[in-house]
């Protein structure tokens, strides 16, 4: 058994869950991300490996003990990521008659802009794992950034359905694992990031039942085969992930035209953007970019496992 793992309910791995769950509360950014950051995401895929493979195997007493270190881990950061995506986006996302942070022109940019500089800087710790660039590294690093790009230009005309639901979940609790792709964004680009927000607010159960049902459909898919591909190809699936983290740069872009929340909204261009936005309110928005870039550093070198 990994001793390394065996740890009790402790406020520190609960605390990381929180860090998560604020994450997954904004699109662009993912619990994936802080995780790597924080230099837990490869003891928390494994995790989640053991866990769902005690069930797969038909609970083998020989893997017993490591299904209660996983259960050790997964529970306090579980119930940390579930605190905060609870609080956090009701304060960023909030009811249509009284819109949260992110669903408001005169906050949005600001919230956007301390994530976009937080992730920017951070694109540096899984590349700096890749202990020898090829072009191999470059290439993936190029789909991944690639495939956010094409991504964000999916339609958001879906309408409303129990089995879209069980879309959505299957993918948003799968891009929650992945640096790069959040669950919020997934729900923003299907039109279904304000409707399961305010699900969980107002406990509403039938359609959290549905997204948690395609939620589990896509961990017990997802997290086996990036167990195996971070074992057996390690460096190149990292320079997949800094590239949906580089990607993910595209979401996090602080001016749009809207930030209604019912879709993925176009970036303004840089001519927009001085035509829309005063002097002051520009320098602000640097302001809080550069806190985000401060922010990685606190995170790696107060907050990790590191």
């Amino acid at each position: 058994m990994d001793k390394g793992i065996v740890q009790k309910f402790n406020l520190r791995t609960f605390g990381h869950g929180l860090l998560m769950g604020i994450a997954d509360s904004v699109p662009g950014v993912s619990g994936g991300t802080i995780a790597l950051i924080i230099g837990i995401y490869h003891k928390l895929i494994k995790s989640l490996t053991v866990f769902l493979n005690y069930f797969k195997k038909g609970f083998p007493s020989k893997s017993f003990n490591d299904f209660v270190s996983s259960i050790y881990f997964l529970l306090p950061l579980g119930l940390g990521i579930i605190c905060s995506y609870y609080f956090v986006t009701k304060l960023l996302v909030g009811p249509d008659e009284s819109p949260g942070l992110l669903r408001q022109d005169s906050s949005a940019p600001y919230v956007y802009a301390f994530f976009f500089g937080l992730v920017f800087i951070s694109i540096k710790e899984p590349w700096n794992s890749i202990s020898s660039p090829s072009f191999g590294n470059y290439l993936l690093l190029f789909l991944g950034s690639l495939l956010i790009y094409l991504y964000t230009t999916i339609s958001t005309s879906y309408g409303s359905s129990n089995f879209l639901l069980v879309i959505c979940g299957a993918l948003a609790l799968t891009a929650m694992l992945l640096p790069g792709i959040s669950g919020a964004l997934v729900l923003l680009a299907l039109g279904q990031y304000t409707h399961i927000a305010n699900s969980v607010h107002d406990f509403d159960l039938e359609p959290l039942i549905f997204f948690l049902f395609g939620g589990i459909l896509g961990l017990v898919t997802f997290v086996p085969l990036m167990n195996f591909f971070l074992k057996e190809y390690s460096e190149y699936t990292l320079s997949v992930l800094a590239g949906l983290m580089l990607g993910s740069l595209i979401t996090l872009w602080p001016w749009k035209y809207n930030y209604n929340g019912d879709g993925l909204s176009p970036n303004l261009s840089f001519g927009q953007i001085f035509d829309n936005y005063s002097a002051l309110e520009l320098t602000f928005t640097l302001f809080i970019f550069g806190f985000g870039m401060s922010s990685s550093y606190v995170l790696k070198h107060y907050l990790s496992d590191n």
